[in-house]
């Protein structure tokens, strides 16, 4: 309905009249007492002077609690019977409420501002005048209607304007901070307002739209952090350091979720694996007692999982203080190097193996002369032996023992892979069988030996030597696991078949047939932190003369060359088991043995050429003993003039490869320059330089490895020159 004109009317003249009336009362009251308050007002303007000051400059420096103590002293003066201070936020920050003491008051208020410019609060205060008692009965009854009037008429004007112009908007605004503070950022829809509120709502609408960039800005930052493979850490400089922050991308680290590390269940220091707590606690002590650092960089250690994975990681602290200086907390980026240690292991295990490859190829060529010297002379000191003599059975023996010296070397070079070897199909039955009678004599009879062999296993392509080779090192560690209190060795062989169903026991396998081969004991076992290193060359957890590190790492690397995997399961005090996976060969028929008959003989002239002058006076023994007529040169260079000046007077040329001056390859090629038809055979102890292929390649009709007996010679010979025996 539209507004009453009548009522407007009468409202304002009613207000008229009342203004008229209280200017009437004013002037009385005023002309009463006006000399008694212009002295009090003095008196009071001077003395809320004295209290303004210092609380100005209090509220300026934001110190309250002095603010609040000024206050409370001068507060207590008993003609001081209310104050009211507030900062320049309108926030109370001392009330004393106005108390009843039936006496005159005198309100005196004051804008604080410190140098006369910065608003730093409000002051009101309120004065007892005793001496306006006798006055005030005087006047109290016009007084009284007066200042009803004034004050319902005031209160009811004041309510109407508050509310429309302060309360509901700043109702308003606390609504929509409460919002806020829910993590919602809303727009105040305060407009067309006064000035003031209308500032406060656009100062309002700013802090809330630049406090939703922090806040998106705050998001991102925690998501980049929590994709990061590095783990954000916050731990108190306490005892366990127990963590006070973590960055959720924790539990792909350790297992731990962030809860867990934050409510106190697992400090920091319990995550840190114990052997190396030590050490990181003394580098955190080492650099903090300088007091200059702000950071640091650990040495890379280890850290135990939820799952008991023990991790490498490496860390950079930072050192947080309190006010007075005192470290407080410490700061850590932890970054998971878990595969970078281990490539690095791998990189230094392929140096090792590198380091035993030059040294293998550095011993070979020589070692291997001289076991062709060794075997040379006793199977010819053999042949003049009486048949069952004792002598012949020794030489016999050290013929065998020359055989496994040179099948040794054969092995380390397999191992330094500077070396092939000849790989057969073959059923490992027989061979384990015959294995094990031999190891039964070197095994004390407190250690049982049990056999699982499979008949149905197919046969594998391997090398017989190395396959030994294998089982004895396997078995001989079960043996010194087991040396002390005895046990059982069990040796197994059984077929395996890997499929989709059948599911590999390592990544490295392909989907085929396999025979298993398997060792286990009942012995020590393996502790797991020593397990993952037992395939490294040259680690040993055995006492000297027991072991080289080499067995194993030998092992390893055959089975890898075979295209297979070799697993350990083993239990500290209950036992450890080797499974050899082999891949099963195609199904073809195994070579025939060759015949064990007389040696073929023959009458051509031979050109043998060697630096090692033991060498040369066995092979022309050798040779002349096979009927053949012998020139030998210990000289490449000699041996080259030798050929030059009557090349049709030799049928066939023996060289050794590695000489001085000239190898035995640039001599065969100089060789077949002077006469392209001249059979050459090429023997070496050791060479990285030329293997059959190259060597056939260039026109050089056989190549051997050293070291050779008579019949591998003999043999030879006879395939070089294209024909059967002459003699």
């Amino acid at each position: 309905m539209p507004k009453s004109i009548r009522r407007d009317l009468s409202v304002r003249i009613s207000l008229l009249i009342f203004l008229v009336t209280l200017a009437i009362g004013a002037g009385y009251y005023t002309y009463a007492v006006g000399l008694h308050q212009k002295t009090f007002r003095a008196f009071v303007e001077q003395h809320t002077d004295h209290i303004a000051a210092p609380v100005t400059l209090q509220l300026w420096l934001f110190d309250l609690p002095t603010t609040r103590q000024l206050c409370r002293i001068f507060a207590e003066d008993p003609d001081v019977v209310g104050l009211l201070l507030l900062d320049h936020n309108k926030e109370v920050v001392f009330q004393k409420e106005l108390s009843d003491t039936g006496q005159n008051t005198l309100a005196v208020r004051r804008q604080l501002r410190h140098d006369g410019e910065q608003l730093v609060g409000y002051l009101e205060i309120f004065y007892a005048d005793s001496g306006w008692q006798m006055q005030r009965k005087s006047i109290l009854l016009v007084g009284i209607l007066m200042a009803s009037g004034t004050i319902f008429g005031s209160l009811l004007f004041i309510n109407i304007l508050l509310r429309r112009y302060l309360t509901k908007p700043l109702d308003d605004l606390r609504d929509d901070m409460a919002l806020l503070a829910q993590g919602n950022f809303p727009q105040s829809g305060l407009v067309n307002q006064k000035a003031e509120i209308q500032g406060i709502s656009d100062a309002f609408n700013s802090l809330t739209s630049s406090l939703q960039e922090r806040d998106s800005a705050l998001r991102e930052a925690t998501t980049i952090i929590n994709r990061s493979p590095a783990v954000a850490f916050l731990w108190k400089n306490q005892e366990t350091w127990p963590v006070e922050f973590v960055s959720e991308n924790v539990v792909k680290l350790v297992g731990y979720s962030r809860q867990e590390l934050v409510d106190g269940k697992v400090s920091y220091l319990d995550l840190i694996f114990p052997d190396d707590r030590p050490r990181v606690a003394a580098e955190l002590a080492s650099a903090t007692e300088g007091g200059g650092l702000a950071t640091f960089a650990h040495k890379p250690y280890r850290i135990r999982a939820k799952n008991g994975v023990v991790k490498w990681v490496k860390a950079q602290s930072y050192i947080r203080r309190d006010l007075q200086g005192v470290i407080s907390h410490f700061e850590g980026i932890v970054l998971d190097i878990t595969e970078e240690v281990e490539l690095e292991e791998r990189l230094q295990q392929a140096q090792k193996m590198e380091a035993v490859g030059t040294l293998a190829g550095g011993i070979a060529h020589d070692f291997n002369n001289i076991l062709m010297v060794i075997l040379g002379y006793s199977e010819m000191a053999r042949d003049e032996a009486p048949a069952g003599s004792n002598i012949a059975w020794e030489l016999d023996e050290v013929i065998i023992a020359g055989n496994r010296a040179a099948e040794l070397v054969k092995q380390i070079l397999a191992f330094s892979r500077q070396a092939k070897v000849e790989r057969l199909p073959l059923q490992l039955q027989s061979l384990i069988k015959e294995a094990l009678k031999l190891l039964r004599s070197s095994i004390p009879t407190t250690i049982a030996i049990k056999e699982e062999i499979d008949s149905r296993c197919g046969p594998v392509l391997v090398d017989p030597t190395q396959v030994h080779q294998i089982l004895m090192n396997l078995c001989t560690n079960a043996n010194h696991a087991m040396e002390k209190k005895g046990g059982v060795l069990t040796v197994a062989l059984q077929p395996v078949v890997i499929d989709r169903e059948n599911g590999a026991p390592t990544g490295n396998l392909k989907a085929g047939e396999y025979t298993v081969l398997s060792v286990s004991d009942t012995g020590t076992g393996i502790a797991p932190e020593v397990l993952p290193k037992i395939f490294n060359p040259y680690f040993t957890t055995k006492m000297v003369g027991k072991g080289t590190g080499m067995g194993l790492a030998i092992t390893h690397g055959i089975v890898a060359d075979y295209g297979g995997a070799i697993i350990v399961d083993s239990q500290a005090g209950k036992g450890t088991t080797f499974q050899v996976y082999l891949p099963v060969a195609d199904q073809q028929e195994e070579p025939a043995a060759e015949d064990a008959g007389p040696l073929p003989r023959g009458g051509e002239r031979i050109l043998f050429v060697d630096d090692e002058k033991l060498l040369v006076q066995m092979g022309k023994e050798m040779l002349s003993r096979l009927g053949y007529k012998v020139t030998t040169r210990d000289n490449s260079l000699e041996a080259l003039a030798t050929f030059q000046h009557s090349p049709a007077d030799f049928d066939l040329v023996i060289t050794d490869q590695t000489m001085p001056n000239m190898t035995g390859l640039d001599l065969a090629r100089r060789m077949l320059q002077i006469r392209p038809d001249m059979p050459i055979i090429l023997c070496t102890g050791y060479s990285n330089l030329v293997d059959a292929t190259k060597a056939k390649s260039l026109g050089i009709k056989e190549f051997a490895l050293k070291p050779l007996t008579t019949g591998m010679v003999a043999k030879l010979i006879r395939k070089a020159l294209g024909g059967p025996s002459s003699g």
